[in-house]
């Protein structure tokens, strides 16, 4: 009897300290993991003006530096509550946006939170979406939509993570991050889960967001996040040896020089954009696209020329007025031009110059040559994404979609196709192959070592590719490049004609086939007939001669 009373209490005991697991594994630690309004107090305005910050209590923000004109602009980013529609809140009444249309942002909400034991497992989850697109324009660049569909070009993509002793810097290489997502509207809101171990009593959850290219739409959503206790912890296991890598800036673009006819002709080289080019020139993208009839200025051809600007347009900076700002090339000394005579200044008064004043001859930088040899065409380099500072490798992660317009761009409406197949080679050796379903891409090769590869996509049955089929790709440490291929029904590849065998040819000399006696006569007939003529002239000659001698 005192037996089966004492294991009644220990059976008690046990599910007293099972129930208060479980109820401390449900119980949310951080405040106002709804990011709502209401009973949790207001959203705190933190910077008024036209791009506001507010953001709800206990949570706070960080921006990435600005690394150009248009990329990662926290002036130009607005942090504010989204009650919805597009899209309506995961739950509640609020959901938080970041919004930097028409630029780019890198830009991380977090949360520190206290009275955490150190050494416990932690379970980080949240749920994000992303739009970013660019609007419809006419030829002169005016906006003609006020709306348009996510597009996977944008490199657009969140994570989150747990920095174990409550850190506020997201590029701290002790924070543990999930992998990177790309959740664009077309597919709803998706799930974001991280788990790490405590090392101090304060813990840090990340909402991280970046994009690889500036989009007229450039917005990312946030909801639902949870900090639970328990999950299968761990630690970042880079942070003792952490790679340094580059920053996810533009590729620099050398102008190049104007042409006789004083216009200016970009080559394109590995790793231009049209926006970097036009922020090397000081032009406007819109401008490129107009001179050059592009459509869509996200897949240009390495080599391919375009057109900065006509003769008749005003001269843009060129690579001698670029020096000076972004400084010599190294082990080049600009060619000095010493004047003939004074310059005048033109003025209301004297609106020329006098005709005996010599001007100094101006000196026409060489265009720089194109390099690296591209891949069989069409080939095209993909743009990267964000940069994870504590990853030594990096991915790729690829779509193939319905193109039914045939434009080459991921339109609203345009559905992901099954059944295409997408490599991924290092040289001539394959380094994974994928199988589109239509549903869970875009899908991802990860672990992949630094260096240059190749994207190549065929289509499913029935369909062509109206993107090219190839794309070449360099890869950085922590880099991760999103790239798509669209195909549509009907279009036939273009078939390149066979290689010539090469050597030299032989010729086989044919069999004589036996004739018959009469088609050898007649073969022979003309050789008879003459023949037979030198037989009558000797013989009328002989006969002539003995007649005289009678």
């Amino acid at each position: 009897m005192f037996k089966t009373g004492l294991r009644i209490i220990v059976l008690a005991l046990l599910l007293s300290m099972f129930s208060s697991v479980q109820a401390q594994n449900t119980t949310n630690l951080l405040v106002n993991g709804g990011l709502e309004e209401g009973t949790f107090g207001p959203y705190l305005g933190r910077r008024s003006g036209d791009f506001p910050l507010y953001l709800p209590g206990s949570w706070n923000y960080w921006f990435a530096a600005a690394n150009g004109e248009r990329y990662n602009r926290a002036d130009k980013t607005t942090i504010q509550p989204h009650p919805g529609p597009s899209p309506s809140p995961k739950e509640g009444a609020r959901a938080l946006a970041v919004d930097c249309g028409f630029f780019s942002c890198t830009a991380a909400v977090y949360q520190q939170v206290n009275n955490i034991t150190v050494g416990a497992n932690l379970q980080a989850t949240a749920f994000s979406q992303v739009k970013a697109c660019n609007l419809a324009k006419n030829s002169q660049g005016q906006l003609i939509a006020d709306n348009c569909g996510s597009a996977i070009e944008s490199g657009s993509q969140t994570r989150i993570g747990i920095d174990p002793n409550g850190g506020t810097d997201p590029n701290d290489t002790d924070i543990v991050w999930s992998a990177y997502i790309a959740p664009h509207e077309q597919g709803g809101w998706q799930q974001q889960s991280v788990s790490a171990t405590a090392t101090g009593g304060t813990v840090t959850v990340f909402l991280y967001s970046t994009q690889a290219a500036f989009a007229d739409i450039n917005k990312t959503y946030w909801d639902q996040v949870t900090l639970l206790t328990g999950g299968s912890g761990g630690a970042n296991p880079a942070a003792a040896t952490a790679v340094p890598t580059a920053p996810p800036v533009v590729a620099f673009v050398v102008p190049q020089g104007a042409q006789t006819d004083g216009s200016i002709v970009h080559t394109v080289q590995t790793g231009d954009t049209i926006d970097s080019i036009a922020y090397a020139y000081g032009v406007s993208r819109t401008q490129i696209l107009t001179l050059n009839n592009l459509n869509d200025g996200r897949i240009i051809q390495i080599g391919q020329r375009l057109i900065i600007t006509t003769p008749e347009a005003p001269a843009a900076p060129t690579a001698d007025d670029s020096a000076g700002a972004s400084g010599d090339t190294a082990g080049e000394e600009p060619a000095a031009v010493e004047p003939t005579a004074e310059q005048v200044e033109p003025t209301a008064e004297n609106p020329s110059t006098d005709a005996t004043t010599e001007v100094p001859p101006t000196v026409e930088p060489t265009p720089a040559p194109p390099t690296n040899t591209p891949v069989p065409a069409p080939v095209v380099v993909g743009d990267a994404g964000g940069i994870d500072p504590a990853a030594t490798t990096a991915k790729v992660c690829v779509t193939l979609f319905d193109d039914a317009d045939q434009n080459r761009i991921q339109e609203q409406g345009e559905i992901l196709l099954a059944g295409g197949n997408i490599s991924i080679l290092q040289g001539a050796n394959p380094t994974g192959t994928y199988q589109t379903d239509g549903t869970s891409e875009p899908f991802c090769f990860e672990n992949l070592a630094a260096g240059d590869y190749t994207a190549s996509a065929a289509a499913p049955q029935g369909y062509g590719l109206t993107t090219p089929d190839q794309l070449r790709l360099r890869l950085n440490p922590g880099a991760t490049i999103n790239i798509t291929f669209g195909a549509a029904q009907g279009v036939q590849p273009v078939v390149p004609p066979p290689a010539d065998a090469g050597g030299v040819v032989e010729e086989v000399q044919q069999p004589e086939q036996s004739q018959s006696l009469g088609d050898q006569l007649m073969n022979i007939s003309g050789l008879l007939i003459f023949g037979l003529a030198a037989l009558v002239l000797v013989g009328g000659i002989g006969a002539a001669v003995l007649l005289r001698r009678r």
